[in-house]
């Protein structure tokens, strides 16, 4: 089963450290290649960003799925996600609807941690998108503080720099009444959760380990898409 990982911003490290969860995670007969946006935002924290990073996923859904089984979007607001899905022949998931899919059958209520404030409108909407928006407590937002580096230096060393303050957030937000699980979303996130579990009282899921186990089970199902044929010409009438 051969697995594709886009990482909708353009930084190379993200795209390996996504891709290393992805593997750490995928079972033996998976093959995960994982590429970069080839265009547009280094650390996507901003719609504008989301809505430009877009464009880049379709580009290379409409390119490179036809030669996998499953694609995979990690970025968390899930860029191009509907759209990947109407002109791929093999089954698309966004990391984020991943996570909340599976949030749903922890049980109760879930919250999400992750990276930019200016995206939770986004977030909310995808959850009310999936019927699910009663369900979501809160969205808990990082926002990195503005400095030097480039948006590629801050998204590769987030973790290393601001996962004490991550796993914090996630505390908090499992002290909420009905909270059963919590969503550590962001591409650059991926692999966090894995090493702050034990941190936490209720169940930290991972975008990316989610996304990439649900599109591994569309692929067992036998999920495929098909293009619709092209219409018949018709043919005159003799008079």
């Amino acid at each position: 089963m051969r697995v594709l990982v886009i990482n909708p911003n353009t930084t190379v490290a993200v795209t390996e450290s996504i891709v290393a969860e992805a593997r750490r995670v995928a079972t033996p007969d998976i093959e995960i290649t994982g590429l970069s946006a080839r265009f547009g935002s280094s650390f996507i924290q901003t719609p504008e960003e989301s809505a430009t990073a877009a464009e880049a996923v379709l580009e290379l859904v409409a390119r490179l799925a036809p030669g996998f089984d499953a694609v995979v979007i990690a970025a968390f607001s899930d860029p191009g996600l509907d759209a990947a899905r109407e002109i791929s022949p093999v089954p698309v998931v966004g990391i984020a609807e991943s996570a909340m899919l599976t949030a749903l059958m922890c049980g109760g209520r879930f919250a999400i941690v992750t990276l930019g404030s200016a995206l939770k409108p986004v977030l909310e909407q995808a959850a009310r998108r999936l019927g699910c928006a009663a369900r979501l407590s809160a969205v808990h937002a990082l926002d990195l503080p503005a400095g030097a580096e480039d948006g590629a230096r801050r998204a590769t060393t987030v973790q290393h720099d601001h996962g004490a303050t991550l796993a914090g957030l996630c505390r908090r937000a499992a002290a909420t009444e009905g909270v059963r699980s919590i969503i550590l979303g962001g591409g650059p996130l991926a692999g966090l959760a894995h090493h702050i579990r034990d941190q936490v009282p209720v169940p930290l899921l991972d975008g990316t380990t989610c996304a990439i186990n649900h599109a591994a089970t569309l692929v067992r199902l036998g999920v495929r898409f098909w293009p619709e044929p092209e219409p018949k010409p018709e043919v005159a009438k003799a008079s």
